[in-house]
């Protein structure tokens, strides 16, 4: 079971509800007429008239509660409705004319004339639309404000998933009165309020798809080999060097023992956040009950975690910075490489024919 999946069921719910809602009125015009019926003098004239005028006007009635219904309904997802997000996927030229590189944004819009609130994403790829995660979203985009378009770039982000091609994305988010909302990755809108979050049964089969490539552009491909290395002690720490980011420097005095002791339970989630395009953060779980688990819904909370923060080198890929809290982007020093194009490294055509 997915996200997706609890969110299907919710709607489930709110149809019962109008459902109900719909037989209750019907209810109650019968028995309206009914009352109707019995409060009439035993000397009517019963014509065929008589009978249409009666049952005219309790119609009349029902359809008058319908509409003022729908127009409640209408109002109630009324700035619901103007708040969407959808993805662009292109390809531009190099600066430097060598080739093409692709382009991949999110784009959140709000037409209304309110704000809305508390938004998060996840993009989607695949004919089986694996969840990745914001990817280089916010995990939460605190206020969207009336008339605007927020746009985020996660071309570095989808590099792990070469085979992800048309991603599409859903959001959540609240409506100024607290109602939260989904948009799908079709465009439909649910009311979600209401839904909980939770850990999903101890045995589910992992989606590959959210692993990504075996690549050095991949940063859960890199964290892996360096948590594998750490659990095999029998692994030189001279081997480690290859995976540490050269930027970070406080990794020449670490005492390894101490390290492979301290993440000996710990193991990675399957999604990775980036906080920026060229960091990526893997959120270790020292929970061994939650392993196999997923979670259901939004933003579930561990309690017992670890950052993997790793940097991405334009040509050699993604590189170990550091393991514990969370270091914020400014405090990572990248001696330049920004300003240079992400380019994995592509083998020079006269050598491969030598």
């Amino acid at each position: 079971m997915t996200q997706s999946d609890g969110v299907r069921a919710t709607s489930w719910w709110v149809l019962a509800r109008q459902i109900v809602a719909v037989i209750a009125l019907v209810i109650v015009a019968a028995v309206a007429v009914l009352i109707a019926i019995k409060a009439l003098p035993w000397t009517t004239n019963w014509d065929i008239w008589t009978v249409f005028t009666a049952v005219g006007t309790v119609g009349a009635t029902l359809v008058a509660v319908l509409l003022a219904w729908r127009g409640l309904r209408r109002d109630r997802d009324a700035t619901a409705r103007v708040v969407a997000a959808w993805v662009t996927d292109e390809y531009q030229p190099r600066a430097d004319g060598s080739s093409y590189h692709r382009i991949v944004k999110v784009h959140i819009a709000n037409e209304g004339d309110e704000p809305v609130f508390d938004a998060s994403v996840s993009v989607l790829v695949g004919s089986f639309k694996t969840p990745l995660g914001p990817l280089s979203v916010p995990p939460v985009v605190s206020v969207i404000p009336p008339r605007r378009e927020l746009v985020y770039d996660i071309s570095v982000p989808l590099l792990a998933h070469g085979g992800a091609w048309n991603p599409l994305v859903e959001l959540w988010f609240a409506d100024p009165k607290g109602r939260r909302w989904q948009r799908d990755s079709i465009g439909a809108l649910r009311e979600v309020t209401g839904q909980k979050a939770r850990w999903s049964g101890p045995v589910v089969e992992l989606d590959e798809a959210q692993l990504g490539d075996q690549s050095l552009f991949n940063p859960m491909t890199v964290a892996l080999a360096f948590l594998a290395g750490l659990q095999d002690e029998g692994t030189s720490t001279d081997n480690f060097k290859v995976l540490i980011a050269p930027e970070a420097v406080g990794w020449d005095s670490v005492d390894w023992i101490q390290v492979r002791t301290e993440l000996a339970r710990y193991q990675p989630t399957s999604m990775v956040a980036y906080p920026a395009p060229r960091i990526a953060r893997i959120k270790l779980s020292g929970d061994q009950s939650l392993e196999g688990r997923v979670a259901l819904g939004e933003r579930l909370q561990l309690s017992d975690y670890k950052f993997l923060t790793l940097t991405m080198s334009p040509q050699e890929g993604w590189r170990v910075f550091s393991v514990g809290d969370a270091v914020p982007p400014e405090a990572i020093f990248f001696g330049g490489s920004l300003l240079q194009d992400v380019a994995p490294a592509i083998p020079d055509q006269e050598d491969e024919g030598d």
